[in-house]
């Protein structure tokens, strides 16, 4: 998306910082986003890992509810992300009248689309979930826990967008903050609900999806309290009408849209796949949801990384200074490498310990275990192209990191899924074998095209 000159003023090349200050810019940026992540991950965690209790039909029937949730975050990372853009751009050049105005077209957009997506939702519930060709035994758990779920997307929507403009105009710690209260909620909701605690009634499945839902209109009332007030970089007046701008809207989702897209194409993808492993039985099933969560957990203190990776690289290059850039790169790679070491060496040789944290079916432990140790050893490359990815958005080459996942995953992945697990009879362990060969030709691909170099030179008019 081109950004006029009148609007952001082209800075006079930085200079160059000394090796502590690098390093310190890097974890000032990355320790309240990696937070930040690993708490929202942690939310899905700590659901699994309490309905794991209950049986394999169970955790099944949440996992495959958190899928779908995953697919409505994917909706709303394109406006996200326009959101973070548009806003710092906007902060950086001191307009805040139309960093303001990002805010509240921002909101407005996710409103109206969550208004369809609640809705429809919750009508195609037992469709969406024949989608991922469940289990009959947990379909009707499945609708259920869906359905009530489905409530809680409208506070979802909201704490993403909210936490995309707060981090535009540089505020990383209160969405970490947020993420932070939602997760103690959802825990001691959890604990309340699912067993019965203190009085409380034993609601099973459905009580994990009711203190769901109560940690996020709390967490969104908090969000949104914030950004109205004077405490927020921004300080968006309630006052002021709230007319949607389509024009501006469509600027917003445009910017963000490869990113969406980026995800979606995962997701799209992901339907068919879990259709293969739902194939070989809720045992399996359960193995693969609870490896997705542990391994989930594993590499999100990597994530924070990526996005420091796209904050500073884009910084350094719109001051001009590309050995900058550069120099960002190589540091972030070590820290992540570094990082990735310890987390992929406890999956690998403790899968049987972390499994046991998230159910206790012996069965779905030692089959999970396979899992967590084929992913171990994709973890390093999967962080290491995550940084480059990051790098290739900051410089504004947002269509790459798309592309290349869009084709690791139809063109890799699945049919080798299929190959493995159906043609040479590997069963499930043929798709987990598939998906760590896409994480390793990916990781290639995008080196390559890192190490082209054009990224550097990238013009955002």
């Amino acid at each position: 998306m081109a950004v006029s000159q009148s609007a952001i003023a082209r800075p006079a090349p930085a200079p160059e910082p000394d090796h502590r200050t690098l390093r310190l810019n890097i974890f000032n940026m990355v320790w309240p986003v990696t937070i930040e992540s690993v708490l929202h991950m942690a939310v899905g965690f700590v659901n699994t890992a309490m309905v794991g209790r209950l049986g394999a039909t169970a955790i099944v029937a949440v996992g495959l509810s958190g899928r779908v949730s995953m697919i409505v975050w994917s909706i709303f990372s394109a406006i996200g992300t326009g959101a973070t853009v548009l806003v710092a751009r906007y902060y950086g050049a001191n307009d805040i009248s139309l960093a303001r105005k990002t805010a509240r077209q921002s909101l407005l957009a996710a409103l109206v689309a969550i208004v369809l997506i609640t809705g429809l939702a919750w009508l195609g519930a037992p469709q969406v979930l024949r989608i991922f060709r469940a289990p009959e035994e947990t379909l009707n758990l499945g609708v259920t826990y869906l359905r009530l779920l489905v409530w809680a997307f409208p506070m979802i929507s909201l704490v993403t967008v909210t936490g995309a403009i707060l981090r535009g105009c540089g505020n990383t710690r209160t969405p970490m903050i947020i993420a932070l209260t939602i997760n103690i909620i959802n825990m001691v909701g959890n604990w309340l609900l699912i067993f019965g605690r203190l009085g409380f009634p034993a609601l099973g499945v459905r009580g994990s999806a009711i203190a769901t839902i109560t940690a996020h209109v709390v967490g969104a009332a908090f969000a949104l309290f914030f950004l109205f007030s004077p405490l927020s970089r921004l300080a968006v007046p309630l006052v002021r009408k709230f007319d949607l701008d389509w024009p501006f809207v469509r600027r917003i989702i445009g910017i963000g849209l490869p990113t969406a897209m980026e995800s979606l194409f995962w997701q799209a993808a992901t339907v068919i796949l879990l259709g293969l492993v739902n194939s070989f039985g809720t045992n399996a099933s359960a193995a693969h949801q609870l490896g997705l969560q542990a391994e989930g957990l594993s590499y999100m203190p990597a994530a924070g990384f990526s996005i420091a990776a796209m904050a500073l690289v884009g910084q350094s290059l719109g001051a001009r200074n590309a050995r900058l850039a550069e120099h960002y790169v190589r540091e972030i790679t070590r820290w992540a490498v570094i990082l990735t070491v310890i987390t992929a060496s406890i999956l690998f040789f403790f899968p049987n310990l972390v499994m046991g944290i998230l159910t206790t079916d012996r069965e779905v432990i030692e089959l999970g275990a396979k899992y967590l140790m084929l992913m171990a050893l994709a973890q390093l490359p999967q962080q290491v192209a995550g940084v480059l990815n990051g790098t290739l958005r900051g410089a504004g080459d947002t269509r790459t990191p798309m592309l290349i996942a869009g084709g690791g995953i139809w063109v890799i992945r699945l049919p080798l899924a299929f190959f493995f697990a159906r043609w040479v009879g590997m069963g499930i362990t043929g798709v987990w074998l598939a998906m760590t060969l896409d994480l390793f030709i990916r990781f290639g691909i995008v080196l390559w095209r890192y190490r082209l170099g054009h990224w550097k030179n990238i013009q955002l008019d």
